[in-house]
């Protein structure tokens, strides 16, 4: 398995709004799981009514997709936020 942490621009996610990025990496199979969490850089100053989920997608030798999307009621705030992943083999 293989684990990391990206850090993103800071910049502010609209509500409803949507962001896709492609993380390569070599550990990565089309039979992995990947596990993926996000960090809020001042979680007792998040009052802004923004809520950004994480899921994965287009999983494949080398490489997977992280889509990020504010469900919330505002825009984010610009603190650059961390995405940690954690990739899981079921075969090696």
């Amino acid at each position: 398995s293989a684990v990391g942490v990206i850090t993103l621009a800071g910049v502010a996610l609209a509500s409803g709004a949507e962001a896709t990025f492609t993380v390569n990496n070599s550990v990565c199979k089309t039979d992995s799981i990947i596990l993926v969490t996000v960090e809020s850089p001042a979680i007792a100053s998040s009052t802004d009514d923004s809520v950004i989920i994480a899921q994965t997608g287009s999983i494949g030798a080398g490489s997977f997709r992280i889509a990020l999307k504010n469900v919330g009621d505002a825009d984010t705030d610009t603190n650059a936020r961390k995405i940690h992943y954690m990739v899981m083999n079921k075969t090696l």
